[in-house]
């Protein structure tokens, strides 16, 4: 009796176990959603990689007055086998893991000379080309920067408040976060050239603190050790970059800005490659 009572009992801590593994096995990795609001970079958390680059495509409509406006199309495509190591040898990915765009309208407001006043609101569509899933994805935001003068050293002080959400296309997925940044970034008074660009070298340092804490799971199941379910709540920021004093090709898609960065938090970093102001 008592045998068949072990055998029974170790038969459904199995089944439980089984259970449970199936449940985890069916978690959607569904960090690319926010793709275009993460920014370019290599991202690791737990000892796993994932990269994502990101162009911050963008189109002109018009002005009136201090305000402008136009159309942001901002593009992601991620990878899931690229990593630190494989740059020394441009060893480039396999394959395109997923694929974010969401296009929206930005207004900018100069209030004062020195007080520019940013908003915007997205809608779009992230798909995981690994698992064939999508996502509906939208986002809204306001910002305020400041321009002013340390001696010689120009500087923006960037303030900006946004959230993000996803749905599942035809099947369970959701999640959204709002966020808080501030940041200082400062040009030096110096003008250099490369392949016959000037550009002004510039830091900056950022940090970012999260009203809800920000899902990213790197490994493609949930672990139901919680310590490598990765969730954000504040994060910081700090690189360089190289201000463009005319654009590198085209106006709607070309470059004003290029640098490197690094993000960091509790169980997570990221070195991130920036094709934009960076703040």
């Amino acid at each position: 009796m008592y045998k068949l009572l072990m055998k029974q009992t170790l038969l459904l801590l199995i089944a439980f176990s089984l259970h449970f593994n199936v449940e985890a096995q069916e978690t959607e990795p569904v960090h690319f959603a926010y793709a275009n609001y993460l920014g370019s970079g290599i991202y690791r958390t737990t000892g796993q990689n994932a990269s994502l680059i990101s162009m911050p495509f963008s189109y002109d409509l018009g002005k009136q007055g201090e305000t402008s406006y136009g159309l942001r199309l901002p593009v992601s495509v991620g990878f899931f086998d690229f990593e630190l190591a494989d740059l020394p040898n441009l060893e480039l990915p396999d394959e395109v893991g997923t694929i974010t765009f969401t296009p929206g309208i930005e207004f900018k407001h100069y209030y004062t000379k020195q007080w520019l006043i940013e908003s915007y609101i997205d809608l779009g569509y992230g798909r995981n080309l690994t698992t064939n899933k999508g996502v509906t994805i939208h986002s809204a935001g306001v910002s305020a920067l400041y321009h002013f003068d340390i001696n010689k050293l120009d500087a923006i002080w960037a303030n900006r408040i946004y959230y993000a959400n996803y749905d599942g296309n035809g099947y369970q997925a959701q999640d959204s976060y709002a966020a808080m940044q501030l940041g200082v970034d400062t040009g030096f008074p110096v003008r250099y050239q490369v392949f016959g660009y000037q550009y002004q070298p510039r830091l900056f340092a950022t940090a970012f603190w999260y009203f809800s804490e920000v899902d990213f799971f790197m490994p493609r199941i949930k672990s139901f050790d919680e310590e490598k379910n990765i969730t954000l709540t504040n994060s910081l920021e700090f690189g360089f970059t190289m201000k463009f004093e005319q654009t590198i090709g085209y106006s709607w898609a070309g470059i004003e800005t290029l640098g490197l960065s690094y993000r960091f938090s509790k169980n997570f970093s990221a070195f991130r490659l920036l094709f934009s102001f960076p703040i």
